[in-house]
């Protein structure tokens, strides 16, 4: 045999020398795929700065630095107590304008409260007679003994009624205040004075604006006969109107607390006024017609 030449002998053979070009070659590819692709998230993550983010830089919305005014900082607070106070005010006057309306309902209610007793009083007045009957049955035997008398001495003067039951020049004088009494309380107060013994020396109290009746002293149909304490002829004067009711254009009569309404009704009592001049025990109170 041929012996093999040095460089025959250092020259690997043909298979053995590919597997180290392919490694060669793959490690090459993968430093340049590491160099061109870069770190891994991973590691970019691991090399991001780590630090800490506000809510309000979340939010974006950032610090200021501005000095503290007082006065502009107070004026939102100054601002809300001054629109409180306002409303309060606003309240405060509804309140006082409600006070006020309900104050002005009282006296409108208390206005017609005293009218309404007012027309009570009146009415009191009128049906305030019920109670002399009794008293007066003693006297009215002695007034029917004077009717009589007066009926057989009017044909001597010429007339008949109220104007002929007064004497020639008797006139009675009727203490007024605010006019005149009507013709026909005239003519029955003169026919009274003249027939009854006594009535021609008291007090007639005729017109007078404070009375609360509209239909009698106001309007002059009205006479108050003051006996006083002499209460027979408070009886006298009822009875001689009782007789004479018509003739003397009577329409009612208040005596003691009672009235009377027709010659030969009832008395009808009264409500207690709270004196004797306001429960005419005093005097005999005598409405006549117009």
């Amino acid at each position: 045999m041929r012996p093999r030449s040095t460089a025959a002998r250092r020259t690997p053979p043909t298979g053995m020398r590919r597997p180290s070009l392919y490694v060669a070659v793959a490690a090459a590819g993968a430093v340049a795929v590491h160099v061109l692709a870069g770190p891994e998230p991973a590691a970019q993550a691991e090399a991001a700065p780590t630090g800490t983010v506000s809510v309000a830089e979340a939010l974006g919305l950032t610090a200021s630095a501005r000095p503290v005014d007082p006065a502009r900082d107070l004026a939102p607070l100054e601002e809300l107590a001054a629109t409180r106070s306002s409303r309060e005010d606003a309240q405060v006057a509804a309140q006082q304008a409600q006070a006020a309306a309900d104050q002005a309902e009282v006296d409108r209610l208390a206005a017609e409260a005293e009218a309404t007793a007012a027309a009570e009083r009146a009415a009191a007045e009128e049906e305030a007679a019920a109670k002399a009957a009794a008293e007066a049955a003693a006297a009215a035997q002695q007034q029917t003994q004077q009717t009589q008398q007066t009926q057989q001495a009017a044909p001597q003067r010429g007339g008949t009624g109220a104007a002929a039951a007064a004497p020639a020049g008797g006139v009675a004088r009727i203490s007024n205040s605010t006019g005149s009494v009507k013709p026909v309380v005239q003519a029955a107060a003169d026919a009274v004075v003249s027939a009854v013994p006594g009535a021609g020396r008291i007090t007639l109290g005729g017109t007078r604006a404070s009375a609360a009746d509209p239909g009698g002293h106001p309007s002059g149909l009205a006479l108050d006969y003051m006996v006083m304490t002499d209460a027979a002829l408070g009886d006298a004067i009822v009875e001689y109107h009782r007789a004479h009711w018509a003739e003397l254009g009577v329409d009612y009569l208040i005596w003691e607390q009672r009235m009377l309404s027709s010659p030969g009704g009832s008395w009808k009592a009264m409500a207690d006024r709270g004196s004797g001049t306001a429960n005419h025990y005093d005097h005999v109170h005598v409405n006549y017609r117009g």
